[in-house]
């Protein structure tokens, strides 16, 4: 498996946003509008979309992300403390967007889940407060993140899987899972409208990852996702 070392500092972030893309696209906290947001970071959409927030799993593995009008569904996986662990993105594709609204309004391609944990997690360090820094456990050199877990149906979607595991000398490998069926994917031109034109990610949490990195909460068994 493919991987990355995630390392922050002053030249990256420079960088980063050199190709549009540095710590403040990222999330550093879980909000109402959270997966609208990821949106935008992973395919450049231009549309307004509503986010409906899930607070039952079940309620949230039934719902369909909808293109007109433009809606996401958001989940949040909590932990046995009852603190935030996963979040989950139920999105629209690009080309399906595209479509719809035209061309002008979504990236050709979506960028990866991966890319959007990186994001997220460089928003946490860049927030973090000056004794929150001088106390960190984890070093740049110990946040790695893996490539997107790639799945073509919702049911291996939300299969439990190691969104988050111990390497050596510390480290933490971080694991994002996406679903992504092409609006145009000929392979599924025959299933049903619902079913196509689905972007999922499954995203670390901000909150979590910030308690990683601070040592103040150990890696965790498998969440359902």
């Amino acid at each position: 498996m493919k991987r990355f070392a995630f390392f922050v500092s002053i030249s990256l972030i420079t960088a980063l946003a050199a190709n549009s893309s540095s710590a403040t696209d990222g999330q550093a906290a879980i909000t109402d509008t959270f997966c609208t947001s990821i949106q935008t970071s992973i395919m450049g959409n231009k549309v307004p979309a509503q986010n409906v927030v899930h607070p039952d799993y079940e309620a949230f593995v039934l719902s369909k992300a909808s293109i007109d009008p433009l809606r996401n569904e958001q989940f949040t996986t909590l932990g046995k403390d009852g603190l935030p662990r996963m979040v989950s993105c139920k999105m629209k594709t690009p080309d399906h967007i595209q479509e719809v609204y035209g061309e002008d309004k979504a990236n050709h391609e979506a960028r990866a889940c991966a890319a959007i944990n990186r994001e997220n997690v460089a928003a946490v360090l860049a927030n973090l407060t000056q004794e929150e820094a001088k106390r960190r456990y984890l070093t740049d050199a110990q946040i790695i993140f893996e490539e997107d877990i790639s799945v073509m149906t919702g049911s291996s979607w939300t299969k439990p899987f190691n969104f988050v595991t111990s390497g050596e000398n510390g480290a933490i490998h971080i694991q994002s899972k996406r679903m992504q069926i092409d609006w145009t994917n000929i392979l599924f031109k025959m299933a049903p409208d619902r079913f196509r034109g689905a972007l999922y990610c499954h995203l670390i949490a901000p909150e979590y990852a910030k308690d990683l990195i601070l040592g103040d909460a150990d890696v965790h068994d498998p969440v359902k996702g």
